[in-house]
């Protein structure tokens, strides 16, 4: 079964997909939620169309094969003679937009927090990673977006793997990155057999760089140097990088411990990758794919960034980013 969009206004669900011209979705790991924009007649230029009611604040919902791709709200319509151009965000978008004031004391976990941020937006919840990182901090006026992030990120200096956020099957999903890593294998039609998306790969691009390369982590606490590390090796090579980082911990071990997992994370160099290639509904930002590409020697396992997915008379196109793992 091909991909489905459909419409609900209140209450009311109608198809879309006949009429539909083409679809686009798209995602980033620069901010929360996903982005769908798809095309409509005017019903004023197609006299002969089903009508039907259409406004700011519906829901839209793309399926494949009765599994949801992408579920969210119409934020805004753009109408002209012939079209209607609608751009919808999935429930994550909120977080971007919406901001608060909040202040964490250290007896809570970073779970904890997460879930407590999350309560007003009543966002259906498939999973979330169990982290153990005590969070003190006061969020100023900040998005919930920004103060996620960050209580991510503090998790992360604790454990040394990143966690990422994201809508899967029209429920919220917060895990490790490792369990990110997807297969890219599909079948065109029925019968035809499996085969990789990544073995035609078109259009690859790569670039790799240190300028935010960072070989000496430096930990302060109460505005003096509390413990330092670094890779004599890497300044030896690219000369001397260096990182200083805020520590609320109490403990010197803690700090180490955070000073390496800083080490570890920034200390090499930056490689950045682009392609496009058949669609796959799986590929999204934050997720993980295991690429061979020789000729520009993309190879490896890679972080995608962002991906745009097209989707026009049937066929289905993406440009990915990624950066190394």
């Amino acid at each position: 079964m091909p991909h489905q969009l459909f419409l609900t206004n209140n209450g009311k669900r109608t198809e879309l997909t006949p009429i539909v011209g083409q679809i686009t979705w798209s995602d980033s790991l620069e901010e929360l939620g996903q982005k769908l924009d798809f095309v409509l007649p005017s019903t004023a230029s197609t006299p002969y169309m089903p009508r039907f009611d259409m406004r700011v604040g519906d829901i839209v919902t793309m399926t494949n094969n009765g599994k949801i791709i992408f579920m969210g709200y119409i934020f805004e319509i753009t109408y002209t003679e012939k079209t209607r151009t609608v751009t919808c965000y999935d429930p994550l978008f909120y977080l971007n937009k919406s901001k608060t004031t909040v202040q964490f004391r250290g007896n809570k976990t970073a779970t904890a927090c997460i879930k407590e941020l999350l309560a007003p937006f009543k966002i259906p919840t498939q999973h979330i990673a169990d982290m153990k990182t005590k969070i003190k901090k006061i969020y100023n006026e900040q998005t919930y977006s920004e103060i996620l992030r960050d209580i991510l990120y503090q998790a992360k200096r604790e454990i040394g793997e990143d966690y990422r956020f994201q809508m899967e099957n029209g429920k919220l999903l917060i895990d490790r990155q490792y369990a990110f890593l997807i297969n890219t294998s599909l079948e065109l039609f029925t019968g035809s057999g499996k085969f990789d998306l990544l073995e035609f790969i078109s259009n690859p691009q790569r670039r790799v760089s240190i300028t935010e390369l960072r070989n000496s982590i430096v930990i302060t606490k109460d505005d003096q140097v509390y413990t330092h590390i670094a890779d004599t090796g890497s300044i030896g090579k690219y000369g001397l990088l260096q990182e200083t980082i805020s520590f609320d911990g109490n403990t010197l071990a803690d700090a180490k411990r955070q000073a390496l997992s800083a080490l570890r994370e920034l200390n090499r160099v930056n490689e950045e990758s682009s392609f496009d290639l058949l669609g796959h509904d799986y590929v999204r930002s934050g997720r993980v794919l295991q690429v061979n590409e020789p000729k520009t020697g993309i190879i490896g396992q890679f972080i995608i960034t962002s991906t745009n997915h097209t989707l026009a008379n049937g066929i289905h196109k993406m440009n990915i980013t990624l950066k190394r793992y």
